[in-house]
């Protein structure tokens, strides 16, 4: 799926689902205290996506990506592939704290916790000791814009998480896709590109995963 709304823009920032992870194919809610880190397939899709990146016509200038394993692994293979030098840590750039839920199924975590509506309860914790939508929301739009005041007329990718590629969507441009914090949405390894023209965000490409698509 893609959106396009806009064209040119002086600063690019590139939000980079991280592979596949253990975590995703077991279903279980792993944050940066339990996360197993990537599958063998997942580390074919980071391949993949270096390949892709490489033939970008913008170039990346920076390589930044979140704390949690699974992204610092996929982050670690486009680093050596694309000549960025070591991936830098940016701490703000983690998924939705999990809280008292860091760990469980997430079957579990429907039992115990049960579901997460952050349309309807954009207050409640994910779980006690967990963030809730709106503090989420809040982190992931001052990330990106700390980027584009740090990185400006350059392109920097990110390498994150599904739940933070939509928290910026809401936060810079009040949109989200139709369907929210699925596996499948945003894609591992989808390239989701924001762009700033001086005055304003646009989002570019949304869940592109044309290297993983054509691949199998």
């Amino acid at each position: 799926m893609a959106y396009a709304h806009g064209q040119n823009s002086a600063t690019r920032v590139w939000l980079v689902r991280h592979a596949q992870s253990h975590a995703s194919v077991k279903r279980l809610i792993a944050g940066s205290r339990t996360c197993p880190g990537l599958t063998e397939l997942g580390r074919e899709q980071a391949a993949r996506l270096t390949a892709r990146l490489a033939a970008e016509p913008a170039r990346p200038d920076a390589l930044l990506t979140s704390p949690v394993r699974r992204a610092r692994e996929t982050a670690e293979v486009l680093a050596s592939g694309l000549g960025l030098g070591a991936p830098v840590v940016e701490k703000q750039a983690r998924e939705l704290d999990f809280g008292a839920a860091d760990g469980l199924s997430i079957d579990e975590y429907q039992r115990v916790h049960g579901a997460f509506d952050m349309t309807a309860h954009p207050d409640r914790p994910f779980a006690p000791g967990g963030e809730t939508w709106n503090q989420f929301r809040t982190r992931a739009g001052r990330v990106v814009n700390g980027l584009m005041s740090g990185h400006r007329g350059g392109t920097v990718v990110v390498v994150c998480h599904a739940g933070l590629i939509v928290a910026v969507m809401s936060a810079l441009l009040d949109v989200v896709p139709p369907v929210l914090f699925t596996d499948a949405t945003p894609a591992a390894t989808s390239i989701n590109e924001f762009v700033h023209d001086g005055s304003r965000w646009d989002l570019l490409r949304f869940d592109d995963a044309k290297h993983v698509d054509e691949a199998e």
